[in-house]
């Protein structure tokens, strides 16, 4: 086992022990961390070689066996919390239908991060279960270094700039990044400070990006959610209100799916399924109702009725000519 690692192991071993009401014994440091006796009673020695003032015996009636356990409070400088433990968080808060509750996490949430010596900003949940393999992606998907992931990352938690080179254009933009917005494809939302607004990237057209140390304030202001629940995808535009009814087929699976913020649903006699939403983005919701092929029928507005139809009428026509 290399240094580090038994270094890591140590830390742990001096958080476990604060963490213990009833303390530790020697088999449940070997247990803990699948070793000899011997070499639990080696890293014990190490710990009260170093913080012998701050250990307590425990005494337990019971088994009779020595315990041990650090003061309350001692190794709190030792903890830290993780991107990855905000994410925890967040997906445990989304899950929950209760406002109070959510509510409720969004006030422990705050709490950590004073705690936090980093300046944690917001976290990206689907791409962090991804990487941890709790969430696996499934299909086609773009071709994006990790290494470019891994310092949009940094730079949105430690509210870094960015400069990045961006397609094919021959100048740098220096970006302050505000979240990552997934679809079909990645996409950056930073603000611009060349342009002095918000805009919007393929991350898989970046083609070089740097991590700066020049930190920004981000705008109070901004809220990713709001930000995307104008769009049914990525780019914004005009917002028309949008009306589609689905089969009865379906219609358990449409209730259970999610669309957009804004979708309302209603179920009627016959068995189908209405879905009203408000949004801009007339691709994209044409994109998303082909994958639904003849279970659904467009009842409003006419331009999504037109701009469907025209869609179709171009495929039909690749198909005559193949």
């Amino acid at each position: 086992m290399s240094r580090l690692n038994k270094a890591n192991e140590i830390i742990e071993l001096a958080i476990l022990m604060q963490n213990s009401y009833g303390g530790l014994t020697l088999d449940d440091i070997a247990h803990e961390f699948e070793c000899s006796r011997r070499s639990a009673e080696r890293m014990k020695a190490v710990l009260f070689e170093n913080f012998g003032n701050k250990i307590e015996e425990v005494y337990n009636d019971k088994d009779k066996k020595k315990r041990w356990r650090f003061k309350k409070g001692t190794m709190n400088w030792l903890i830290n919390f993780t991107s990855a433990d905000f994410a925890n968080l967040e997906y445990c808060k989304k899950s929950l239908k209760s406002p109070a509750k959510q509510k409720e996490i969004d006030e422990l949430i705050e709490k950590i991060k004073a705690l936090n010596p980093q300046n944690v900003s917001n976290v990206d949940v689907d791409e962090i279960l991804s990487t941890q393999a709790y969430a696996i992606r499934q299909g086609f998907r773009e071709n994006i270094k990790l290494e470019t992931l891994q310092i949009i990352n940094d730079a949105i938690l430690c509210q870094k700039q960015i400069v990045i080179r961006y397609a094919d254009m021959d100048k740098d933009f220096t970006l302050n990044p505000y979240g990552i917005l997934h679809s079909d494809r990645a996409y950056l939302i930073a603000y611009n400070n060349y342009s002095q607004a918000i805009r919007t990237y393929r991350i898989a057209k970046i083609k070089d990006i740097k991590l700066t140390n020049n930190y920004f304030d981000k705008d109070e202001k901004f809220s990713m959610e709001e930000y995307c629940a104008r769009s049914f995808g990525v780019y914004q535009s005009e917002v028309f209100d949008v009306v589609l009814q689905f089969d009865k087929d379906c219609a358990d699976d449409v209730k259970e799916y999610f669309f957009h913020p804004t979708q309302r649903g209603k179920l009627n006699d016959d068995g189908s399924y209405t879905l009203s939403l408000k949004a801009s983005g007339k691709f994209e919701i044409i994109t998303e109702i082909l994958k639904w092929r003849s279970s659904v029928k467009i009842l409003s507005p006419q331009s999504l009725k037109d701009a469907y139809n025209s869609e179709i009428k171009k495929m039909y026509k690749n198909i005559k000519e193949n």
